[in-house]
């Protein structure tokens, strides 16, 4: 019942919101929204507005850098539009996989085209082959900023970059080593502790029950169980070797209450610990709300095109 009253305590988590400035970062929502946003370059004179607004305000930055962040992805949706007005599908399938066959008379112009994007953090995607279009550079905004960062918030955002071309899950299958995926909630974890009233302690929560999800219930095409629900022996000793390196930390709690209900029924899967396990990570009674939904409101519904 101790780890019960414990876990319940702990998915009642919200935002730090205490020191947002409202109407600060309300105004700087609307002046995104006033720039030139079909212009390319428009991302600098976006940067330059942050800089101006918050550079003797770290913690009101740390929220603005986020509603840029999304202005910065909305944006894409525009640039992707022009992308496929400027080069014809297979054109942009060429340049994306390098087929010079195709690209013998246009890589010049479409080199252009992608460098000149690039200069303002933009780059072509393609999603499984079959689609493409313009996403941001993770790491644009942040080598211009972060020094207007609080440290904190500069130390999580880094290593969130730094993970953000490998993707955990492809296609209900685990895309990276198991001790990887420990690693990434591992650095969250000891993050928490160190800095309980982060001011987007539910995002990074959310992060850690995503990749949770793998090593405590599985995905379809990379089971945690064997053929007969006896949890596989990879799983069982990462888990193990977590939680008596993190005895003490929340997730460390969890993995050690997981395996021990396993334990008690000889180490197989049942419905009741799956249940346990999805009750824990998705709590019914918790309310996901965005604290900066408002801000992106404003930008959607004001930009000026």
């Amino acid at each position: 019942m101790g780890f019960l009253l414990f876990f319940t305590t702990f998915c009642l988590n919200a935002q730090n919101t205490e020191n947002m400035d409202d109407e600060k970062l309300t105004r700087f929502a609307y002046k995104l929204s006033t720039l030139p946003f079909s212009e390319r370059d428009v991302i600098d004179d976006a940067c330059k507005l942050f800089e101006k607004e918050f550079a003797q305000d770290k913690e009101n930055a740390d929220w603005a850098y986020q509603i840029l962040y999304f202005y910065h992805e909305y944006s894409c949706e525009d640039k992707t539009v022009t992308l496929h007005k400027t080069f014809s599908e297979e054109e942009i399938r060429a340049l994306v996989h390098k087929d010079i066959n195709v690209l013998s008379s246009l890589m010049g112009d479409m080199k252009k085209f992608r460098d000149e994007y690039e200069r303002y953090g933009y780059r072509i995607m393609s999603f499984e082959d079959t689609s493409y279009a313009i996403e941001v550079i993770p790491g644009f905004l942040y080598e211009r900023l972060k020094n207007y960062l609080t440290e904190e918030y500069r130390y999580y955002r880094g290593l969130w970059i730094s993970e953000y071309d490998i993707p955990p899950y492809w296609h209900a299958r685990l895309n990276i080593p198991l001790s990887e995926v420990f690693k990434r909630i591992a650095w969250r974890d000891e993050f928490l502790v160190k800095n309980p009233d982060f001011i987007r302690e539910d995002l990074v929560t959310r992060e850690i029950e995503y990749l949770c999800m793998s090593v405590t219930k599985g995905l379809e095409n990379t089971p945690v169980y064997d053929d007969k629900d006896v949890i596989k022996p990879e799983y069982k000793e990462a888990l193990q070797t977590y939680y008596r390196a993190h005895e003490d930390t929340k997730w460390g709690k969890y993995m050690t209450e997981y395996v021990h209900r396993l334990a008690l029924n000889k180490y197989r899967n049942s419905n009741e610990i799956d249940q346990w396990v999805l009750d824990f990570l998705y709590p019914p009674q918790r309310k996901n709300i965005d604290p900066l939904l408002k801000y992106k409101d404003i930008i959607i519904d004001n930009v000026v095109e």
